[in-house]
């Protein structure tokens, strides 16, 4: 996978007060052998903002970054303005994936490396709802970074098929696929893990949304909240003021309203909005389906205007109970906005066909597990191969 090679842009004021306030904001100076985490040979993939210090900044679940270094050892320099534990997924050449929880400061990833070139990965497991990861850079043990770094021999960024261009007057990397997944708990992968607090268990790596996007030797962007809803948030009460899905999408963080996430960084083929569980959880308060529909075409049309030449699925939770009360709605926003002549909208529909998943695929009837997961990517990947004609 070619993981775009982010420029130092300037990072948005209300950031850098925050930042501030949180005593997290560096100035640019760095140790002798430190390369920061902005320099160009460092790849990333997903809802990342660099900043003039050298750092990058990351508030969204499931982002990567990449590096190929020489050398024996690699330590990555990492800060947090959250106060709980956020996960990480490491790894070495071909080597598996290793989970570990980052700590404020220097985080010894590796040691004692054979001599050569090696391949660093990093893949942030835990939803932007923990807070804000700051990666201030590497540093690397008897050598330095590869700069000519392309992720060709990395498993996990598999390169697609590509062919040279003359974009910009220089050689590129065709375009590869690009998918968003927006959506709730379900999407940023909660309860996958058998053991340890919420957070702990969750895997936004393992969720639905970038096993299909492996699947498809696409790159991938979460952008998912636990408890959100199109229209209700899970447990909301009169009289539903709380900030749902519409005013979540455009957020580079969460955590924080700004900065906003400039669409022009990313251009996905497929965004997959993954709502409905939270709205519909509660029996006996639950949204009628006019205003459900009337509220999800409202949020369709919002992320048209973010995402103008995307294709949208519009996917029910897999939870029967309430994929069945989301459909006259959700099947409803999408039919009007198709007869409208948006004909990149698609309603998607778990359990068309019957439940999609088995009891045993789920956790507790509403968040699936591993099995669970699986079986929805390839339901999605079925999908993608019919309406976009991937393979």
């Amino acid at each position: 996978m070619h993981l775009k090679n982010i420029s130092c842009n300037k990072i948005a004021f209300r950031m850098v007060l925050a930042l501030l306030a949180a005593g997290l904001f560096f100035c640019n100076t760095v140790a002798a052998g430190f390369i920061p985490a902005n320099s160009t040979a460092v790849k990333t993939m997903g809802r990342w903002i660099p900043a003039d210090n050298g750092s990058l900044y990351a508030g969204r679940g499931a982002v990567i970054v990449s590096v190929e270094f020489e050398g024996t050892g690699v330590q990555a320099q990492m800060f947090s303005d959250s106060l709980g534990d956020v996960w990480w997924l490491k790894k070495i050449d071909d080597g598996p994936l290793i989970r570990f929880k980052a700590h404020m400061g220097m985080n010894v990833l590796y040691q004692n490396l054979s001599r050569g070139r090696h391949t660093l990965t990093m893949i942030r497991e835990t939803e932007g709802m923990r807070g804000v990861t700051i990666l201030r850079g590497f540093f690397f043990i008897g050598g330095s970074v590869s700069a000519d770094s392309d992720m060709s021999g990395n498993d996990e960024f598999a390169s697609a098929d590509t062919e040279k261009t003359g974009l910009s007057g220089s050689p590129s990397v065709r375009k590869r696929r690009s998918i968003e997944i927006i959506g709730d708990s379900v999407a940023a992968g909660a309860f996958i893990y058998p053991e340890g607090d919420y957070f702990q268990r969750e895997s936004g790596y393992l969720a639905f949304g970038p096993r299909l996007a492996r699947m498809l030797n696409a790159d991938w962007s979460c952008v998912a909240a636990s408890g959100e809803g199109a229209v209700r948030n899970n447990e909301e009460k009169a009289p539903y003021t709380a900030k749902h899905a519409d005013e979540q999408i455009e957020r580079a963080f969460y955590t924080q309203k700004e900065p906003r996430w400039d669409n022009n960084l990313d251009k996905p083929d497929l965004v997959i909005l993954a709502y409905g569980e939270n709205d519909f959880n509660d029996a006996l308060n639950r949204p009628s389906d006019d205003y459900f529909k009337d509220q999800y075409k409202k949020l369709i049309l919002k992320l048209r205007q973010f995402r103008p030449d995307s294709v949208i699925f519009c996917m029910t939770p897999a939870n029967t109970v309430t994929s069945q009360r989301s459909v006259p709605g959700m099947g409803g926003a999408v039919a009007e906005l198709r007869a409208a002549g948006d004909s990149k909208v698609y309603f998607i529909d778990l359990n068309a066909d019957g439940p999609l998943l088995n009891q045993s695929d789920f956790l507790d009837g509403v968040h699936p597990l591993a099995s669970g997961h699986e079986k929805i990517a390839q339901y999605l990947r079925y999908q993608t191969r019919m309406i976009l004609g991937w393979d």
